[in-house]
């Protein structure tokens, strides 16, 4: 896992980069009271804190070396993009998208990831503690070096995604919905095994 490579950070707002056309090592920590769209921009070395995306709309906008601490970023769609060496902390993503991605050197702390919808996207190094991704959506995905430690996926799709060799013991699965192929080669507890056994139709006593 790679940390967001941040250098040093000038004090910014939305409005004074959506003026310039550039998100390039700031810090924002102030909301924007109009609503804004961010179109084919980069956010490069930023860091955004306390910060409602509410009034933003983001379209095709890539994540580089980005952190974002206590941030709400509920249904903001990073489909089709790029999103490398990125940080979520304390923060809710509610329903955000990131169908057919790029994502490299994530990591999630603390964040409410309900009804995200990983579809379709390529994941390598990524890392989630004490977050929920109820009813997420994990879908014909590659994912390589993942880490999970304490993240409630209960009710969540998992189908035709390879999840051998990663680790769910100390998670929350019940309730997912998944395909045979997708669960070979995963690691669970003893008291979920009974729950994925029961998937296959077979009755354990």
């Amino acid at each position: 896992m790679i940390s967001p490579k941040i250098k040093y950070l000038d004090e910014s707002t939305f409005l004074e980069c959506l003026e310039q056309q550039e998100f390039n090592r700031v810090i924002i920590d102030k909301n924007v009271n109009e609503e804004i769209t961010l179109k084919d921009l980069e956010f490069n070395e930023c860091k955004f804190i306390n910060i409602n995306f509410k009034n933003i709309k983001l379209i095709r906008v890539d994540l580089i070396d980005c952190i974002f601490i206590n941030c709400d970023l509920s249904n903001v769609v990073f489909d089709f993009r790029s999103i490398t060496r990125v940080q979520f902390v304390d923060s809710k993503l509610i329903g955000a998208s990131f169908i057919n991605s790029s994502i490299r050197d994530l990591e999630i702390k603390n964040t409410n990831m309900q009804y995200v919808n990983f579809a379709g996207s390529h994941i390598t190094n990524l890392k989630i503690d004490g977050s929920n991704l109820q009813d997420a959506t994990i879908n014909e995905c590659v994912l390589e070096k993942i880490d999970f430690n304490d993240v409630d996926l209960e009710k969540s799709d998992i189908l035709n995604t390879s999840l051998k060799n990663i680790d769910f013991s100390k998670c929350k699965i019940r309730g997912i919905s998944i395909d045979l192929n997708s669960m070979k080669g995963m690691i669970i507890n003893e008291f979920d095994s009974k729950y994925l056994v029961s998937l296959l139709g077979v009755k354990v006593r």
